[in-house]
């Protein structure tokens, strides 16, 4: 069942990976070249241990997240219908009481200092495997436009479950 409790976390979730996402793609120069599709299989299983750490370094760290909201004393639902009135009318213009501010405030400032230890771990989680992160960003960026990439990729995946 699909409920609107669901769905804030969900879109909490998202927004942490988007945010760890922007953070690795930031440190990469623009890319105008076509993407190489020409990996050796060897890269490709570097490629997919490295996405199965980072994933498993996300889950933790929402769950985290979560739990800092939570212990803020204000709920997931409520943090991200505070975040999302931020992002859209300025952070200035969130409709809270001060109790509410207040909690969101000290819920964010250790969610964002949780979300660049993440990134951190990420990125270290990356380059144990054998691969930069403009190797990885470069490998993800073919596995979701290059169909013979992302078979070759998912196979990886099946293989190890």
């Amino acid at each position: 069942m699909f409920t609107k409790k669901a769905f804030f976390k969900k879109f909490f979730i998202l927004s942490v990976f988007i945010f760890a996402a922007s953070g690795i793609m930031a440190q990469m120069a623009p890319q105008t070249q076509e993407l190489p599709s020409d990996y050796s299989d060897k890269e490709l299983e570097k490629f997919a241990s490295a996405v199965t750490h980072v994933m498993t370094i996300q889950e933790e760290g929402q769950m985290q997240m979560m739990s800092v909201i939570e212990e803020n004393e204000i709920t997931v639902d409520r943090f991200n219908e505070m975040l999302m009135q931020g992002q859209q009318q300025g952070q200035e213009n969130i409709e809270a009481t001060e109790e509410e501010l207040l909690a969101f405030t000290n819920a964010m400032n250790e969610v964002q200092t949780l979300q660049m230890q993440m990134q951190e771990q990420m990125m270290e989680a990356i380059t144990e495997e054998g691969l930069n992160v403009e190797q990885y960003q470069n490998i993800m960026q073919s596995y979701e436009v290059n169909p013979e990439i992302k078979e070759r990729v998912d196979n990886l995946f099946n293989d190890v479950q």
